[in-house]
């Protein structure tokens, strides 16, 4: 009788949890749905625009051209080439007459002047007393022309070494050009390495927490020790600090890059991910053939060779000191006393000075000596820039080895570490290792990583390290593009 009573109202009862139950799960639904909007709108808020990131992608052929355009150091080296062009032309005018137009005003009472002048407008009196002959007014135009016949042969060696300074010049920009496109390639690939390593580390990160949030929940169900959770904190905290050191060395190399491109501070761009496309280089394969073709191709050697021409031709306009000089003198002119020229009263004059020093306190013999000795500078210079290619050379090659052979080792371990981690992970979970080997085991699988794409991109690098020491770098760009 009693339980007929109360079962409408247990019923109901029932009900009305049920729809509180129905509505608290439409509740949770929607915090879930609005929670999953939030960050999707999030994340696209934080994705840069596709169509922006592809306009300002780098590549390898954009960054060399833009580089060539806009280092400050090449435009540098091309300003030096048309400074020497133009010292050319100036030894060149001497070969040249010099003619100049003048005009003199002048009075006085001096005789001999007053006779002069007069002589000169042919308005000489007749009765005039040659001790005082009285002031006198005069303005004088012409025209006045010479030019140097001889001069011991200084005109013609100084044209030689104002010809000899613009190969060098050349030879300088070639050089500029070389290192600078080697410095542009090479920073790349280190913008790439760094960012590599910012996904490396950006891994570690992410497998050390998800780690640690399940070993939190095992300590809060009491299998598993504080200990533990403590080292992997202290695992994440390391983690986290080299992923902060990796964006750190990329954005400081992405900035070195633009330097070197000649951007202005802000600019900002992407690198293409696949250089290779743009980046072939080749190379002999022994040592001793790179080493006779940079003999032929390094600009410094050229530069070394025209520095030797250079001081060679110092000695023998030296010497030309000790020769004679003969210049030719014309002049034509008018005078008048009140400005009435007239092509029946012209002048002219015509000189040729022979000129000859016969002692000058032994200024040319010292400065023989000096261009001897630099000449003797010049020579030992260039057998130590012949030593300074020979290693650099060797040294690329050794470089290339020694990254060819990382690499090998490198890719094993990579595929060692993962497997080692994955086997100790399941371990550990099973409680048959302890934290430490698997933070050991993490520890090892990052620094594989690590190791590979160092001596994945030092391979790379050290490719542009031996075509820029044999000296052809700028020349198969060029010959490429």
């Amino acid at each position: 009788m009693f339980s007929s009573l109360l079962a409408p109202h247990t019923r109901q009862f029932e009900i009305s949890i049920y729809g509180i139950n129905r509505w608290n799960s439409r509740i949770c639904l929607l915090k879930k749905l609005l929670i999953l909007v939030f960050l999707i709108a999030a994340a696209c808020s934080v994705l840069p625009d596709a169509s922006r990131a592809a306009d300002n992608q780098l590549t390898m052929e954009t960054a060399i051209k833009t580089a060539l355009e806009n280092n400050p150091d090449i435009r540098m080296a091309r300003t030096l080439i048309k400074k020497a062009q133009a010292s050319v032309e100036k030894t060149e005018a001497v070969f040249w007459p010099r003619v100049t137009a003048f005009s003199e005003l002048s009075t006085g009472d001096a005789p001999s002047a007053f006779l002069f002048k007069t002589i000169d407008q042919r308005e000489l009196p007749r009765d005039i007393d040659f001790n005082d002959p009285g002031s006198f007014t005069n303005t004088e135009v012409g025209i006045m022309a010479g030019i140097t016949l001889y001069n011991g042969g200084k005109n013609r060696l100084e044209k030689q070494l104002a010809q000899k300074n613009l190969a060098d010049r050349t030879a300088l920009a070639l050089q500029t050009e070389n290192d600078r496109i080697a410095a542009v390639i090479q920073m790349f690939f280190t913008a790439l390495k760094a960012r590599e390593y910012i996904l490396i580390a950006r891994t570690s990160v992410q497998t050390v927490e998800e780690q640690l949030d399940m070993m939190t929940v095992r300590f809060r169900g009491g299998s598993v020790l504080k200990s533990d959770v403590l080292s992997l904190k202290v695992r994440l905290a390391e983690a986290q600090k080299n992923l902060v050191e990796s964006k750190n060395t990329f954005a400081t190399t992405m900035t070195a890059l633009a330097t070197l491109l000649g951007y202005t501070p802000g600019h900002s761009f992407s690198l293409d991910p696949d250089p290779d496309s743009t980046c072939k280089v080749t190379f002999p394969l022994s040592i001793d053939q790179a080493w006779a073709l940079a003999l032929e191709n390094r600009p410094e050697l050229h530069r070394a060779k025209q520095q030797i021409d250079m001081a060679r031709t110092s000695v023998s306009l030296a010497e030309s000191g000790y020769r004679p000089r003969v210049d030719l003198h014309a002049r034509w002119y008018m005078d008048s006393e009140n400005f009435s020229y007239h092509t029946s009263k012209d002048n002219y004059t015509a000189s040729l000075n022979v000129a000859w020093d016969l002692f000058d306190g032994f200024a040319t013999r010292a400065q023989i000596a000096e261009a001897g000795h630099e000449l003797e500078r010049a020579l030992e210079a260039r057998e130590k820039i012949r030593m300074q290619i020979y290693q650099d050379v060797r040294q690329a090659y050794l470089q290339h080895e020694n990254a060819q052979q990382r690499l090998l080792v490198a890719r094993s371990s990579v595929d060692m570490a993962e497997e080692s981690l994955h086997i100790v992970k399941k371990r550990y979970d099973g409680g048959a290792e302890p934290i430490t080997r698997y933070l050991e085991a993490e520890l090892d699988r990052t620094r594989a990583g690590i190791n590979k794409a160092a001596a994945f991109f030092d391979g790379k690098m050290a490719k542009i390290e031996i075509v820029r020491a044999i000296g052809t770098l700028s020349r198969l760009w060029s010959q490429e593009k």
